[in-house]
């Protein structure tokens, strides 16, 4: 049965047992086990009931830029192209200051493991605006994105259904998008660095849970067509990882036009060599991996910036994998061509 409390609109549904019999062995950290929420049925922990009506009511503002995209499709790096692009090329504050500290990550309160440490300058902010209101109950990622100052770059890997109707019309936003074999490696990494999930398999038992739709965030493709039904909106940017790779001053010139930052030639070049995956990945003000004991990263695995490739995929997955992956993919596009076959070829065409 759906479960629908007073204070959250947005129904939520239980897995079956055998399925979540199945999460809780693979991932040490979903003791709690899975929910599915919205029509979507995304999976997300339990504990996002407390936050889904106040996503769904998120106050945006006018200057507000918003990056969204399934995870490991390049949020991060567009996270930061935007903030210094909005910011004045603050390159000095960029490098000293953690991004998850200059860009509010909006559900990160239901992203987090509830029995996990919260990161400490998140709960000191909280705490001296909100003395005596508990950190868990209220979300401390969601007060921070709520008192940030502007202009807010605010990132988030939900959906559009699980955000405000009207988030197109309040604000920018930025879709990035990225081949699913590259996603799914790139998920693969992060879901063993993350506490929060702590993947125990190995790359050919999370491709087949990807191709299940049974990893936190998926399904990967009812996420990408929420988003291309809305792509020809004014204020929605379509950004694919593989064109940022491929030439990346062509698709910062595309933010500046869209943002309207006005950058110069130099300009958009100082933007592109702060933010280059070399650059990212030897700061910890990006790659997180390098920030000493930190408290929500598995000592030992790849880092969180980790490779930057485009189309790794292909030597990363065996022939049955590829089969698998592929016949999964024509499932797919048989079902919703009509959406798919719209989309660049260049980070879709997976099937010849």
């Amino acid at each position: 049965m759906a479960d629908k409390g007073d204070s959250c609109p947005v129904m939520t549904f239980p897995l079956a047992p055998k399925i979540q019999h199945e999460l809780k062995m693979k991932f040490g950290s979903f003791d709690k086990g899975l929910v599915a929420v919205g029509q979507g049925r995304y999976l997300l922990q339990p504990h996002c009931r407390l936050y889904l009506d106040k996503y769904a009511q998120f106050r945006f503002r006018p200057d507000d830029v918003v990056v969204m995209g399934f995870p490991r499709s390049g949020t991060t790096w567009t996270q930061e192209m935007v903030w210094c692009m909005t910011h004045d090329l603050d390159f000095t504050t960029a490098i000293n200051t953690p991004l998850r500290e200059r860009s509010p990550f909006l559900e990160g309160d239901s992203f987090s493991g509830p029995d996990l440490p919260l990161p400490s300058f998140l709960v000191d902010s909280f705490l001296k605006q909100h003395p005596d209101e508990d950190p868990r109950t209220t979300g401390v990622y969601l007060a921070r994105a709520e008192s940030h100052p502007s202009p807010r770059i605010i990132k988030t890997h939900l959906p559009f259904s699980l955000l405000p109707p009207s988030i197109l019309e309040s604000c920018k936003v930025i879709n990035v998008a990225r081949h699913p074999g590259d996603v799914c490696v790139s998920y693969y990494h992060y879901q063993r660095l993350a506490k929060s999930v702590s993947f125990k398999g190995d790359l050919e038992e999370f491709l087949d849970l990807w191709c299940r739709d049974l990893v936190m965030r998926g399904p990967y493709w009812s996420h990408l067509s929420e988003a291309w039904a809305k792509h020809t909106h004014p204020n929605l940017l379509w950004l694919y990882y593989e064109d940022m790779n491929k030439d990346p001053l062509r698709e910062l010139q595309r933010l500046d036009h869209f943002l309207a930052t006005d950058l110069t030639e130099d300009e958009q070049l100082q933007v592109v060599q702060h933010s280059s995956f070399a650059n990212m990945k030897a700061r910890p003000a990006t790659n997180y991996s390098l920030i000493p004991e930190s408290p929500a990263l598995v000592p030992g695995e790849a880092e969180f910036v980790r490779k930057g490739a485009t189309g790794d995929w292909v030597n990363r997955f065996t022939p049955q994998m590829k089969a698998k992956f592929q016949l999964m993919m024509g499932v797919v596009l048989e079902l919703s061509g009509a959406i798919f076959n719209l989309l660049s070829t260049q980070v879709f065409n997976v099937l010849r």
